[in-house]
């Protein structure tokens, strides 16, 4: 059974796992899963490439929550 909570999910996974996260989200009953897909890997670079990626996927995230997107003045 699903029980609707009202909140927005969104899951974030490495493009490795994309197909999957939406396998595990339709068995689960949750078809409308919003899914924010990262590169693939993440763990094999460095901490610069990944905060970059980080900067790069930050406002995608918000967006896809449905969030307001901070000014930056």
């Amino acid at each position: 059974m699903v029980v609707e909570k009202g909140k927005t999910a969104v899951a974030v996974v490495t493009q490795e796992f994309e197909a999957l996260s939406h396998t595990m989200a339709a068995n689960a009953g949750r078809v409308a899963l919003r899914v924010l897909v990262l590169p693939y890997p993440l763990e094999t670079r460095s901490e610069p490439d990944v905060r970059k990626i980080a900067q790069e996927h930050y406002e995608p995230l918000l967006d896809t929550l449905g969030a307001t997107i901070p000014s930056r003045g």
